[in-house]
């Protein structure tokens, strides 16, 4: 059996490799607390405003430990989360677009996580095709299939995953125009507090300028989140670059170092068939 949960080999590994694919989180994140439900767990249940690096850190190696671990890291950190969301749960304290007050919310309800993943795979590949090359079809539809091993692993049924990249993109559509993704108070405070004017919120917000950039322009607007014409422009010439630089540079390069210590991990079991050295 493969070591690690996704080969190196597969598109999957290909896209989330990428150094400029983390360029995607700070999207994923405003989207999902655009959705009234998961930002009221957000703003009950976690510490947003304090150590915000830190936080971002800590997210950070559990991304990387589920995309470029072993099975067995990437189940730990599965369920590490899911331990966490169990106490995350509560009722929302007032209207947000088509919920109403007293609507309850949980973490671990399968279609907030479905939410919380599908937005990491579009916010994912969106940043990859503009900042490093265009996929095909057939490359989205192997990415996404593969991206629903982690629906699987989280536990959310198959009865409400889209079955292919099609059906994502319906669904993605779907949600946007439904009033599920609705910016209510607890979001925009959330917004606020990540992207305040202190030395913190300001590295932020720099970092996030790609993400900001290619949320839908509703949420933007609805985030209060400035954009304009010269930012838009900047965008798309350090997008330009990006992709033309990219094309001249080895992969090694570009790489998550977490990727390129995983494969070489792998490569090194390959050569040395010690059982003491499999164990670890």
């Amino acid at each position: 059996m493969h070591p690690l949960l996704f080969s190196p080999k597969s598109v999957f590994w290909r896209v989330n490799r990428e150094f400029t694919t983390g360029l995607a989180g700070p999207r994923a994140v405003l989207m999902q607390i655009a959705h009234p439900l998961v930002a009221a767990g957000v703003a009950e249940h976690s510490r947003f405003r304090d150590h915000r690096l830190a936080r971002l850190y800590r997210t950070s190696i559990a991304a990387a430990s589920v995309t470029f671990g072993s099975r067995k890291l990437a189940a730990r950190a599965v369920n590490s989360i899911n331990r966490i969301h169990t106490r995350v749960h509560g009722v929302l304290s007032s209207d947000v677009g088509k919920f109403p007050a007293g609507t309850p919310y949980d973490a671990n309800d399968p279609e907030l996580k479905l939410w919380v993943l599908s937005t990491i795979t579009d916010s994912a590949l969106r940043v990859y095709e503009l900042f490093v090359a265009p996929l095909s079809l057939k490359e989205k539809e192997l990415y996404y299939r593969d991206s629903l091993t982690l629906a699987r692993m989280f536990d959310i049924p198959e009865s409400i995953i889209p079955p292919g990249y099609s059906e994502f993109t319906c669904y993605m559509t779907g949600m946007l125009e439904n009033g599920a993704v609705c910016i209510g108070d607890d979001a925009k405070t959330i917004a606020a507090a990540l992207f305040s004017d202190s030395a913190v919120g300001k590295l932020l917000f720099a970092g996030s300028a790609v993400g900001i950039g290619l949320l839908p322009e509703r949420l933007r607007s609805d985030f209060g989140l400035h954009w304009n014409s010269r930012r838009e422009n900047y965008l798309r010439t350090a997008a330009a670059c990006s992709t033309r630089l990219r094309r001249h540079l080895p992969s090694f390069l570009c790489s998550n170092p977490f990727a390129t210590m995983s494969s070489l991990v792998m490569m090194t079991r390959q050569r040395d068939p010690d059982p003491a050295l499999q164990q670890h």
